[in-house]
């Protein structure tokens, strides 16, 4: 039940990005493919078309490295020090290469690759912290009205999404070894919420991006 109301959100956010398209900056316009994706990979999902050996764990490791890659080009599209920029993928594709081992040296193929997966969101997270400093560190006379703001409202979705992630598969063993039912009940229930929050976000980033666009037209 919980799958297909995610999946019916999946679907919102990516007829918002669809319907406002025109409307997008380069970044922006960006997340299309990405959420076409996510909306394909959690439809045959549903029906467990991907599960090999009883589990879809494989296919979710290469999913976290594929939304990594693109959630860090995106994060990063926000800075404008190229010098920086240069560095964040250099570590990046560290942090890509280290998933990789794990996946294949350390957890294995069908398992879920929880190591990775906490230090890549990790590392998502330490990026959007550097945006809301550089943000509230801003010298600009410019005022930003964040609640409207598309960047401040996607990243804050990305930044709640990684930390219930974090916390989700950082206890991922524990729960695992303790069979813990209630604890694990906690924490699916927060991952769901912060999944829901994101598609919510991104939604209203879009939605801000039509209506700024459209009162300059007038």
């Amino acid at each position: 039940m919980l799958e297909s109301f995610y999946f019916v959100m999946d679907v919102v956010a990516f007829v918002c990005c669809l319907f406002t398209y025109r409307s997008l900056d380069r970044n922006f316009k960006a997340l299309l493919p990405v959420l076409s994706f996510i909306l394909v990979y959690d439809f045959v999902n549903i029906f467990n078309w991907l599960n090999l050996h009883q589990s879809n764990a494989w296919c979710n490791n290469i999913e976290d490295i594929i939304l990594f890659a693109f959630f860090t080009k995106f994060i990063q599209s926000f800075d404008e020090r190229l010098k920086r920029r240069k560095r964040i993928y250099i570590a990046a594709g560290v942090v890509i290469l280290l998933s990789i081992a794990d996946i294949l040296l350390i957890q294995g193929v069908f398992k879920r690759a929880t190591i990775a997966t906490v230090i890549q969101d990790l590392f998502l997270i330490w990026m959007i912290c550097n945006y809301y400093y550089r943000l509230l560190n801003n010298d600009s006379d410019e005022y930003i009205e964040l609640i409207t703001h598309p960047p401040f409202l996607a990243l804050t979705g990305i930044f709640f999404y990684y930390l219930s992630t974090t916390f989700f598969y950082a206890c991922f063993s524990y729960m695992v070894y303790r069979n813990n039912y209630h604890f694990y009940l906690i924490a699916a229930t927060l991952l769901n919420l912060t999944t829901f929050a994101l598609n919510f976000l991104f939604s209203l980033a879009f939605i801000c991006f039509f209506r700024k666009n459209r009162l300059s037209s007038l």
